[in-house]
Order: structure tokens, then C-alpha cells, then sequence
């Protein structure tokens, strides 16, 4: 199995854990951000940078799940305009 594939499979597999806790998740971390791994969140707060900077000292810098807990996930999009330089 390929780097990728394994990367795209842990993802997945921490992705099914996490939105199985979501539910004790936004009771407890309702707004902060998390890293969580096996089911289990390794820390958590409401500043993202200070949150990766802790759990990569303390796990290393490798993957990690870093979410940031909603009730409702919101839904992000983004509007493609296509532009040739001098046409308007």
C-alpha cells in the first residue's frame, strides 16, 4: 500500500471514530478545536496555533485529526471565476 493510501485510510478511519463521539464532543468542546485520535481527544482548545503547537511537541509532527467542534458543521464554498488578463 502506497504512503498516500495509508494517509487516506487513517483519515477515514479517525474521521468514522470522531463523528461517532460527536455528540459527548460538542457537549464538552462546543467551539474549540481538538486533536483526536482512536476515539480519543489528545487535547483541545479554543486557539488553533497554540493547540498544534502543544500536541506536536508533545505526539510529534505526523498526522493528527485537528477539528473544531460544531453542532452543525458549516458548509464552506468557493465561487471559481475564470478571468484572461485584459478582458473584462
Amino acid at each position: 500500500m502506497e504512503e498516500q493510501d495509508l494517509r487516506d485510510e487513517y483519515f477515514d478511519r479517525q474521521q468514522a471514530l470522531f463523528d461517532r463521539a460527536k455528540p459527548k464532543l460538542v457537549e464538552q468542546h462546543l467551539g474549540e478545536f481538538v486533536a483526536f485520535e482512536d476515539g480519543e481527544v489528545l487535547d483541545h482548545d479554543f486557539n488553533e496555533i497554540e493547540l498544534l503547537q502543544r500536541v506536536y511537541t508533545k505526539y510529534g509532527y505526523r498526522d493528527l485529526l485537528i477539528k473544531q467542534i460544531w453542532e452543525i458543521e458549516p458548509v464552506l464554498s468557493v465561487n471559481s471565476i475564470s478571468h484572461k488578463a485584459g478582458v473584462n
